[in-house]
């Protein structure tokens, strides 16, 4: 029943873990799933090859386009450079086997202090060495960690290889963890809109993190974007 809901709001699809106990019946729903997100363990003997295979496997059985990774954090007092290295060869493998099934890869800048995609170099170089590899621009997530990364500077750099935006709004208090409904806190996400939008990206715009009472907030975070959409002008 809520699934229904949702569709005649608008929504078409939604993001899962491949490893949710709730997938198969969500996947039976309206809704389809339209893009995995994975946590894989690139530093354990095997580079994360396991977990990879899990969910491009898991992928080809629900009819999934794309995989966004979140990459592990960097050790305490790990040297952070040698981490990434381990982390984009890991990224190189994951991406041509999933090439080789007809999935995109996308990467996300993470908010957690400690991981490599809340720091803006380390995105870039992802890009840089990963020709395939695509952008999932979270719009909350540098915010979110706190040392001032500007989310519209790797949104330019980024651009013509966006693959989902994700929106997210949050008050602009520093080191904060809460969440406001969208158009109403800190992150540029109007901005955001416009501008992807403006663009030529036809990917998925996926809401997160409702506020106060689910349903309704869903009803009012859909018409905000709905009306971003259909007035968006590049506004660069």
């Amino acid at each position: 029943a809520a699934a229904d809901l949702l569709h005649g709001l608008g929504v078409r699809g939604f993001d899962a873990n491949p490893d949710d106990p709730d997938l198969p019946g969500l996947a039976a729903t309206r809704l389809k799933p339209v893009n995995f997100y994975c946590f894989p363990k690139m530093f354990g003997p095997d580079g994360g090859k396991a977990d990879f295979l899990r969910v491009l496997d898991a992928a080809r059985r629900y009819d999934v386009p794309r995989v966004m990774v979140v990459p592990p954090g960097f050790t305490p007092d790990g040297d952070r450079e040698g981490e990434f290295r381990v982390l984009l060869s890991g990224m190189k493998s994951f991406v041509a086997e999933a090439k080789k099934r007809g999935i995109t890869v996308t990467v996300e800048d993470f908010g957690g202090t400690k991981n490599c995609c809340s720091r803006m170099k380390y995105l870039k170089r992802f890009l840089d060495e990963i020709p395939e590899i695509e952008f999932a621009l979270d719009s909350g997530n540098l915010h979110y960690a706190g040392r001032g990364e500007d989310i519209l500077d790797m949104m330019a750099y980024a651009k013509g290889r966006i693959g989902h935006v994700h929106l997210k709004d949050q008050p602009a208090a520093p080191d904060n963890r809460s969440y406001a409904t969208l158009g109403l806190g800190a992150v540029p996400n109007e901005r955001i809109v416009r501008t992807t939008n403006a663009t030529g990206y036809s990917g998925w715009y996926t809401l997160e993190n409702a506020v106060g009472d689910v349903y309704t907030d869903s009803v009012r975070q859909t018409a905000v974007l709905k009306n971003w959409l259909t007035t968006a002008v590049d506004i660069e």
